[in-house]
């Protein structure tokens, strides 16, 4: 008779050293799997990266269409990510969709505008009357006491105003809703004639280019201003002249509230306007310089190329006038800019093409169309043209396929 009592398991003693190594082992080779699916989503992830950096599109498609009604004196500007569209009797603030945000209507023989920030301007060179607006609609409109040469706007809405009367020219700042805030002429046998004048973002300095043609030479003046703390005890208000030989400095512009930029014949001057203005880094070409443009972070120049009238040379520097990028393209543009994204737009009546800053082509097309206008929407490949009669939202074509702009 068997015992009942008594168990047949036996103990078996563990050897936790082995079990231990087996775990460890285990655990390596799950982390050196993990490690080979992390690299190759990391060689993946640069492959695209770099593939979408050299990729060029000629195709597009169109994602939304917006009819639009407009006279052919119409121009388009961005602001704020939206469209302004102006003409001599008035402007509406849109939408990409055509979604009228507001409007205002004037009368203007020659409309310019200024964007800064939040806020923008519209002046007559041909009259006296001047409209500040934001997203939210106008803010102030007012007449001065002569007729507008050239008009800036600050980030906060003030306006600095270069006018002309009878052989003298004045300058004027004025809050958003018309007050005067300074005033002061210009006369051409002392300092020239104004060229062109640019405010800071906070409204408190502002800079005149003038140009002074004596005995056959041209000399021109950069004059800063500050109606802040800093000038109160100056004459005139004016805290820094410089003055260029042999130079004419067309265009100028505040980056921020303490940078500017001056374009001239022989190339770009820079400025940090701290409580006393000072010369910053200079980019002098012997080129002859054809266009410029830039935004809050480049600037760039267009020449010719010396070798064939129809190419041209595009280079672009950084605030410290350090190189960026060039490339030469035969497109025959009209218009060049940053868009928001940093890339390099070219448009003519009925092409576009965008460059990177790394140089490379990124998009080129020829319309059937007159285009008025391109613009960058938000998204990778997404953007806008404003064409004859319709805004088109489109996506390019990451492999091109069917009629180009087909939905």
């Amino acid at each position: 008779m068997k015992n009942a009592g008594k168990s047949n398991l036996q103990m078996v003693q563990a050897n936790w050293e082995e079990i231990e190594r087996k775990v460890r082992e285990h655990h390596r080779k799950q982390l050196k799997v993990v490690a080979i699916i992390v690299g190759i989503c990391v060689v993946l992830g640069i492959s695209y990266y770099i593939f979408m950096q050299h990729k060029s599109y000629d195709d597009y498609r169109i994602t939304s269409t917006a009819d639009r009604s407009d006279t052919e004196a119409t121009k388009f500007v961005d602001f704020n990510g939206n469209l302004l569209k102006y003409s001599n009797d008035g402007v509406s603030y849109v939408t990409v969709d055509n979604q009228i945000i507001w409007n205002q209507s004037y009368e203007m023989q020659n409309p310019i505008v200024a964007v800064r920030g939040q806020y923008v301007a519209f002046a007559d060179t041909t009259g006296k009357q001047i409209y500040v607006m934001n997203a939210s609609g106008t803010q102030g409109k007012f007449k001065v006491t002569m007729p507008v040469m050239k008009m800036d706007v600050s980030a906060n809405g003030s306006v600095a105003v270069l006018m002309e009367e009878d052989g003298t020219s004045y300058l004027s700042l004025y809050s958003k809703s018309g007050e005067q805030l300074a005033e002061g002429a210009i006369h051409v046998e002392k300092g020239g004639t104004p060229m062109d004048v640019a405010l800071s973002d906070d409204g408190e300095k502002m800079v005149v280019s003038s140009l002074d043609i004596h005995d056959g030479s041209a000399k021109s003046t950069v004059t800063f201003y500050n109606f802040g703390a800093v000038g109160e005890e100056k004459v005139d208000h004016i805290v820094a002249t410089y003055t260029y030989k042999d130079t004419v400095i067309p265009e100028i512009a505040y980056i921020g509230s303490n940078q500017v930029l001056a374009f001239s014949d022989q190339g770009v001057y820079t400025f940090t306007d701290g409580n006393v203005p000072k010369e910053g880094p200079k980019k002098l070409v012997e080129q002859e310089i054809k266009m410029v443009f830039h935004d809050n972070n480049y600037f760039g120049l267009v020449f010719a190329t010396g070798e064939d009238e129809a190419k041209r040379n595009v280079v672009v520097y950084n605030m410290k006038c350090d190189e960026q990028t060039q490339f030469v393209t035969d497109f025959p543009f009209e218009e060049i800019q940053f868009l928001d994204n940093h890339e390099i737009c070219l448009t003519s009546d009925s092409m576009a093409a965008l460059y990177t800053m790394g140089g490379l082509e990124k998009f080129y097309y020829e319309f059937n169309e007159p285009l008025y206008h391109m613009m960058h929407v938000k998204g990778y490949r997404n953007y806008a043209f404003v064409v004859e009669g319709k805004t088109q939202q489109v996506r390019f074509r990451l492999f091109g396929s069917g009629k180009a702009g087909e939905k």
